[in-house]
């Protein structure tokens, strides 16, 4: 998993990247994106909060953010996944050659980069 942060708050923003130092990435390159406020983004926002509608709420321990942060990326997969099957139950001839082929490369690659990711992870 790979993540870039985004925060107002420049000791959470210390904390985090000694947490996780071996998994920060430009905002482009991110699969996450890591904020302590609401914002809007192309990639999957985890907010750090006092609020009851954050992903993570302030105070925190390193293991609550890793469990928490891996929660996240699961529900991304799924939701990820779910929309992979509802493209392919579209009737066929509805779809072109290259948007299937578009399909299946997006879905082969979430896949192979979880299973790499769970791989390494694990170790």
């Amino acid at each position: 998993m790979k993540v870039a942060l985004a925060c107002r708050s420049a000791l959470l923003e210390q904390s985090l990247e000694k947490f996780l130092k071996n998994r920060l990435v430009s905002p482009e390159d991110a699969d996450l994106l890591i904020t302590d406020y609401p914002m809007r983004s192309d990639r999957p926002v985890f907010r750090i909060g006092m609020d009851k509608d954050a992903d993570l709420q302030k105070p925190f321990s390193r293991s609550q953010l890793m469990i928490r942060l891996e929660e996240k990326v699961q529900r991304q997969l799924q939701k990820e996944k779910i929309a992979s099957l509802a493209e392919e139950t579209e009737p066929a001839s509805q779809k072109s050659l290259e948007e299937k082929i578009e399909a299946l490369t997006r879905r082969f690659v979430t896949e192979l980069t979880y299973t790499i990711k769970e791989h390494y992870e694990t170790k």
